[in-house]
C-alpha cells in the first residue's frame, strides 16, 4: 500500500468520527468545517467519481448543518469514500481496515482535544468514548498479531524474523493502547489542563499507532 492510498482510507475512516463528535460534544460549526476540509484532501488524492461524490455530500453536510438530514449526507459521503478506497486498493481494504481504523480514531481524538482548547464549553464525553475505543482497538490489534492473523510476507522486512517484526508491532499497540488510556484518564481531571494533557498524549498515541499500523500493513 502506498502512502496515497493510505491517507486516502485514514481520511475516508475519519467520516464516523466526525459524526460522532458533532452529535455527542456538539462543538461549534468551525469544527466541523475544518474537519471536512481536511477529510476533503481524498478528492485531490484520488479523482474518481465516488471520490468526488463524497466531497459533495462532505459539502451538503455542512450547508444543512443545523437540520437533521444531516445525518444523511455524512453517511452517503462515507459510502462514496469507501467505494472509492475499494476502487483504489481492492481487497486489502478489509485486512488494512482495522489497523488504520486506530490511526483515525487517535488523529480523530487529538482534534477535539485542540478543539476543546478553543472552545472550552464542549462536552468531555466525546473525547472519552474515541480515547476508550483507541485504546480497545490498539489492544485488539495486539492480540491479533500474537495470533499471527496479520502474517507477513513482504520483502520489504526480509532482513527481519517474522517473531521479532511481531514483537515490535505488538509492543508499538500495546504503548499506543497506554497513551490512549492516559489521555482518557487525563480528562477525568476537571480543569482546563487535563484537555491539555490528554491532547498531548493523544500525539504521542497518533506517532505510535502510525508507526504500528504502518509496518503492519507494510509487512502483509
Amino acid at each position: 500500500m502506498q502512502l496515497s492510498e493510505f491517507t486516502f482510507v485514514f481520511l475516508t475512516l475519519c467520516i464516523p468520527f466526525l459524526f460522532y463528535i458533532v452529535s455527542s460534544t456538539s462543538p461549534k460549526k468551525g469544527f466541523s468545517i475544518l474537519f471536512v476540509l481536511i477529510i476533503g484532501f481524498n478528492g485531490f488524492i484520488y479523482q474518481d467519481t465516488f471520490s468526488l461524490l463524497g466531497v459533495f455530500f462532505l459539502v451538503l453536510y455542512l450547508y444543512s448543518f443545523e437540520r437533521k438530514v444531516r445525518k444523511y449526507f455524512v453517511f452517503m459521503s462515507m459510502v462514496s469514500f469507501l467505494l472509492a478506497s475499494f476502487n483504489l486498493i481492492g481487497q486489502n481494504l478489509l485486512l488494512s481496515f482495522l489497523p488504520i481504523l486506530l490511526v483515525s480514531s487517535v488523529f480523530s481524538s487529538m482534534m477535539i482535544g485542540h478543539w476543546f482548547l478553543v472552545d472550552p464549553t464542549i462536552e468531555r464525553i466525546g473525547m472519552k468514548n474515541i480515547s476508550k475505543l483507541s485504546s480497545r482497538l490498539s489492544i485488539l490489534l495486539a492480540f491479533l498479531v500474537f495470533l499471527n492473523i496479520y502474517e507477513s510476507n513482504s520483502l520489504f522486512f526480509s532482513s527481519l524474523s517474522e517473531n521479532l517484526l511481531n514483537n515490535i508491532v505488538i509492543f508499538l499497540y500495546l504503548s499506543s493502547a497506554l497513551l490512549s488510556f492516559g489521555s482518557l484518564k487525563s480528562l477525568q481531571e476537571k480543569s482546563y489542563t487535563g484537555v491539555m494533557a490528554s491532547t498531548g498524549l493523544s500525539y504521542l498515541a497518533l506517532i505510535v499507532a502510525l508507526g504500528a499500523s504502518g509496518t503492519l500493513i507494510l509487512s502483509i
